[in-house]
């Protein structure tokens, strides 16, 4: 299995943007977005996603998202349109998301996003990344992928449970 690492997109100016993939704990895949997403970086982001889906291994994402503030509608859209255009590879493949979230208005966003792609998968909302780690090695843990569920632990800073 190829060995994944952190992805930064760079747009046009050469501005390093705030959406970073970061796959080096595979079967764990972290998501980190930026205060201020554009169009071409969620679709930046939403490209790369689909390269892991297409792996057609199962896994749990975490997406930080406690720098977003409201995203514009448009961006919300296509995100939701994209969960819907993949909803049963991410069924099959994603064994649940937890995101990382600490805006009321945004954790609203999160739930509202997923009810209306239809996305009845595990997730959680976390305040940190200690939870949200010991939430996705738990979910390795429950489909007896308990070695990424120990290095998870272990990379996290989390008892086993």
């Amino acid at each position: 299995m190829p060995l994944s690492f952190p992805v930064s997109f760079a747009l046009p100016s050469d501005v390093v943007s705030p959406v970073t993939v970061d796959g080096r704990l595979w079967p764990l895949l972290v998501v980190k977005l930026g205060r201020n997403g554009t169009m071409q970086e969620l679709e930046a982001y939403l490209t790369e996603r689909a390269t892991y889906l297409a792996r057609c291994e199962p896994h749990v994402c975490i997406v930080d998202a406690r720098e977003v503030h409201m995203p514009p509608a448009c961006l919300r859209q296509r995100y939701s349109d994209w969960l819907r255009e993949h909803e049963v590879a991410l069924r099959r493949w994603t064994l649940g998301t937890a995101y990382i979230c600490q805006s009321p208005a945004v954790q609203v966003m999160v739930s509202v996003m997923r009810h209306v792609a239809r996305m009845t998968m595990p997730f959680v909302v976390a305040p940190t990344m200690p939870p949200a780690g010991a939430w996705a090695a738990e979910r390795f843990q429950e489909v007896g992928l308990t070695q990424a569920a120990t290095r998870i632990r272990t990379q996290f800073a989390v008892p086993a449970s």
